[in-house]
């Protein structure tokens, strides 16, 4: 969520996400809150907004 804060502030913060998200203030708020209501739509409409697609992968066991 830290990450999340930041990048939205560097794309012009809650106000701008707002008109890329479509999404009102509050939800946006309460998504990057730390201890806010993380719900998937709202954080799926801010990494689309932002042009960010996170990746899920396996942790590989080390050699031995």
């Amino acid at each position: 969520m830290v990450a999340l804060r930041q990048i939205a502030h560097s794309f012009g913060g809650v106000a701008e996400l707002v008109e890329r998200t479509k999404l009102n203030a509050t939800t946006l708020y309460r998504t990057l809150s730390t201890q806010g209501n993380r719900e998937l739509r709202g954080m799926a409409a801010l990494l689309k907004a932002t042009d960010i697609r996170p990746a899920v992968q396996p942790i590989r066991k080390a050699a031995r």
